[in-house]
């Protein structure tokens, strides 16, 4: 790296932002890139990624959307919405026009109809009329086809919805039409369960399902290493250790450390106990500010009593621990579990066990005691 331009892009810690490196994705990368070399069809082609705020599930699509576009495929990357399906349209077009500069001349008459396309990819007056998303994708399939081109649709934030059901449904149906299409989805893991439990959906339980967990400390440490050596950094084992072990295993806040040492550091300068310190606070401050805040404000005062109740028993907890902590009986205390894991905020990792599904939450609510 060179420049200060390169010190200061070692960490990017911004939600929906790429990083510099992907750490500890390896293997869900290939496994992905390797399904769009397998035949049309392939279980592979059609993967959700699953995972809490911060696990990098928007920097996974934009990662897999570049390496996409390298091997031949023209991408349509949104995220959920009402209006995807015309978004997606919109993408594949825009997207798959740089392939279409050679043909200038409009095409006119019977024979535009019988196309679909007026001129590149552009839909023909009467095609933008008369077909719907499905038709539409069948043409610009079969027109991406002609230049060697695949076509892959990237989902961000998915949930269920009307145009979620048309858009999958849809690509069902183009797989059995032997198009050459794949599709990739994130969302939070309530969110994802809600679409394979829809009952027009249920063909995506044959996906490829992918839970985004922490990463391995012992990976963001062997990686930090690597980029303060890379831009003159010195950090002693000491303090790496701890740079690797406060982040938990969470990419986001993998991110937050890193940025932070580089800012309070500089290039060519030396970590010192006070930088970590100072490293550390600044994380936890944004953390706060970007993640535990936007978490709880659509929470109730008793889904804040409920977490404040797990945060004493430690941020982990069984269900018979935590009545007797709230002074409640099961039944009681099951709509604010179901309404907390479906916000992300707790999961159970194991029947009658609840933990908190971010680091440093339960910290955090007894701080606010």
């Amino acid at each position: 790296m060179d420049g200060k331009d390169s010190i200061y892009s070692l960490f990017q810690p911004t939600f929906g932002n790429r990083p510099e490196q992907y750490i500890g994705r390896d293997g869900v990368i290939e496994q992905f890139m390797a399904g769009l070399r397998e035949p049309v069809g392939s279980r592979n082609r059609c993967t959700l990624f699953l995972g809490q705020r911060g696990m990098g599930k928007t920097a996974l699509l934009l990662e897999l959307n570049d390496l996409a576009q390298k091997t031949g495929y023209v991408v349509a990357r949104v995220t959920a919405h009402e209006g995807m399906s015309a978004a997606i349209i919109e993408q594949f077009q825009l997207n798959g026009a740089q392939y279409f500069e050679d043909e200038k001349r409009k095409v006119t008459g019977v024979t535009a109809g019988a196309l679909g396309f007026s001129f590149g990819l552009t839909f023909s007056e009467a095609a933008e009329r008369q077909y719907g998303f499905r038709a539409k994708m069948s043409l610009l399939c079969d027109k991406l086809a002609e230049k060697g081109k695949g076509a892959l649709i990237l989902i961000d934030e998915v949930r269920t919805s009307a145009a979620m059901r048309e858009v999958a449904a849809s690509y069902q149906e183009l797989v059995g039409d032997r198009k050459n299409i794949a599709i990739a989805m994130a969302g939070l893991p309530h969110a994802v369960s809600g679409v394979l439990n829809d009952s027009v959906l249920t063909f995506l339980n044959r996906a490829t399902k992918v839970e985004l967990g922490v990463i391995s400390t012992q990976l963001i440490r062997a990686y930090y290493e690597r980029a303060f050596r890379s831009v003159g950094i010195v950090i002693s084992d000491e303090l790496l250790d701890r740079a690797a072990a406060a982040t938990r295993g969470f990419p986001y806040l993998m991110q937050l450390i890193g940025y932070y040492v580089v800012q309070y550091t500089g290039e060519e300068g030396t970590v010192t106990d006070a930088i970590m310190t100072k490293v550390e606070l600044s994380a936890m401050k944004d953390m706060e500010d970007n993640v535990f805040k936007p978490i709880l404000a659509p929470l109730s005062d008793n889904d804040r009593v409920f977490l404040r109740a797990l945060a004493r028993c430690g941020g982990t907890a069984t269900t018979a621990k935590l009545q007797a902590k709230l002074g409640r009986k099961g039944p009681a205390i099951q709509p604010y579990r179901k309404r907390l894991i479906e916000a992300g905020v707790i999961e159970a990792p194991r029947r009658g066990e609840l933990v908190f599904a971010v680091p440093y939450l339960s910290d955090y609510m007894l701080e606010q005691e």
